[in-house]
């Protein structure tokens, strides 16, 4: 049966591996990706996690963001990119980097969306017309003071930190956890078996002495009843022994 302790430590080790083991496979995903393919975000299952670094969209609107946070953007194809609309917030390329505004204008030939003008809720002015084919997703939530975390971790000492240091934390309890426990089984008197032991050897002296008692309780009796036995002999000695009486005869016969 499981201590509690065993329980503990089993129930910790499965919260940092649900935990841990997703945040490791996302990392090097994302570092991967990046490497591999600079025109396009590093993406998981599509969405591509995003760092904000400056505050151009930090406004008013409900959907609007700040500096610091991390921003979920859906990597579009070029179907998702005809489906773009004024007031989406989108994620284009443009002179090597990545830059999020919202859509302030659609231009469109033959029916089809050739360009979008974007413009950050917090600034003054447009960025112009960026081509459809440069835009690379469209931005569907954000979480607030994310960002420069996300970053962190997506370096290899972040990767320690966050990685490294719960795993270390965890096997230093176990330690502790083991030798705590052979402690106290060392400060117990007796192991079972010698525990055992010892109830055998109560067992069998016990029994000795039963023995040793039955054995002396016949012969005290047989003490006793020798006594009486030696005062019936007397009388029946007595008694048997004929009575000298004089013969008539032999008293005639002198004569």
């Amino acid at each position: 049966m499981r201590s509690k302790g065993d329980i503990a430590a089993l129930v910790i080790l499965i919260v940092l591996a649900v935990i841990l083991i997703p945040i490791l496979a996302i990392n090097l995903t994302l570092i991967i990706k990046g490497s591999v393919n600079e025109d396009v975000p590093p993406s998981v299952f599509g969405i591509a996690p995003m760092a904000v670094t400056t505050g151009s969209m930090d406004g008013d609107r409900e959907d609007s963001f700040a500096e610091g946070s991390l921003i979920f953007v859906r990597i579009l194809d070029d179907e998702g990119r005809q489906e773009l609309k004024e007031g989406d917030i989108v994620t284009f390329r443009t002179n090597g980097t990545f830059v999020t505004h919202r859509i302030v204008d659609v231009t469109t030939s033959d029916g089809k969306t050739v360009s979008v003008t974007t413009q950050g809720d917090a600034n003054n002015v447009g960025d112009g017309a960026t081509p459809i084919e440069n835009v690379v997703g469209v931005c569907t939530g954000s979480i607030g003071g994310l960002g420069a975390f996300s970053i962190f971790m997506q370096t290899p000492v972040g990767i320690v930190v966050v990685i490294g240091v719960p795993v270390a934390a965890y096997i230093v309890y176990d330690i502790v956890r083991v030798t705590l426990a052979r402690k106290k089984a060392k400060a117990c008197d007796t192991s079972p078996d010698e525990t055992d032991k010892d109830e055998e050897i109560r067992r069998l002296r016990a029994l000795l002495e039963e023995k040793n008692g039955a054995a002396a309780s016949p012969s005290e009796a047989e003490d006793v009843a020798a006594v009486p036995a030696a005062e019936d002999v007397s009388p029946a000695e007595t008694t048997d022994v004929p009575a000298q009486t004089e013969d008539p005869s032999e008293e005639s016969g002198e004569k």
